[in-house]
């Protein structure tokens, strides 16, 4: 008896810390993460915790998951106050941080800096092989807005080619095959390294 009490605590702090990382998660993001096994199985384990107040939920299109305050301290979180309008976003974001293979090396928006000074700060990074790679998620931002990013990665890009002799690749994900187009041409004509979800 003890031994399964043991599991299921170790089974619930690996899914808090899991959405310490991911912010905001569905059922599915944390089943493929945490290898929760079957959607009856990952239901029950999720509203459990839900009844233990350790974790919240809120609906958007599907349940979405998230941190308690008491959930927090348990694993001594310093995630700080969220916002409703971040969920489709950080959603999309986790999507893509699965499809890519989860890379060990993910981080969420950690500023990119030539000579010290912030040009912009990605939704996420990683390396693989050795290779630097940046996730940009299109989800509201204006087609502006990703043009200004694009040249910025392009500096960013010459700076890493110098220092590490490659190319960095930026990863968009977009819901809109228009937006896609338009992000493949702005890439293109930077001579950008990139890849498009």
């Amino acid at each position: 008896m003890l031994v399964q009490q043991q599991k299921k605590t170790q089974r619930e702090e690996q899914i808090l810390c899991s959405l310490d990382e991911l912010t905001y998660a569905t059922r599915e993001q944390l089943q493929v993460v945490n290898n929760l096994a079957g959607d009856r199985n990952a239901q029950r384990i999720l509203a459990r915790m839900e009844k233990d107040k350790i974790i919240q939920s809120v609906r958007h299109e599907k349940k979405v998951y998230f941190l308690s305050n008491r959930g927090k301290s348990l694993i001594g979180s310093s995630q700080g106050e969220l916002k409703k309008s971040w969920i489709q976003h950080t959603l999309m974001r986790n999507d893509l941080y699965i499809r890519l293979g989860m890379p060990v090396s993910w981080k969420k928006e950690v500023p990119a800096k030539i000579n010290g000074e912030i040009i912009l700060v990605p939704d996420a990074m990683f390396t693989l092989n050795s290779e630097h790679y940046f996730v940009e998620i299109d989800n509201q931002q204006t087609m502006q807005t990703n043009n200004d990013k694009i040249k910025k990665y392009k500096q960013l890009s010459d700076v890493i080619l110098k220092q590490f002799s490659h190319k960095p690749v930026l990863i968009w994900y977009t819901l809109s095959e228009i937006r896609r187009q338009k992000l493949k041409s702005a890439c293109e004509q930077n001579e950008v390294n990139f890849k498009i979800y």
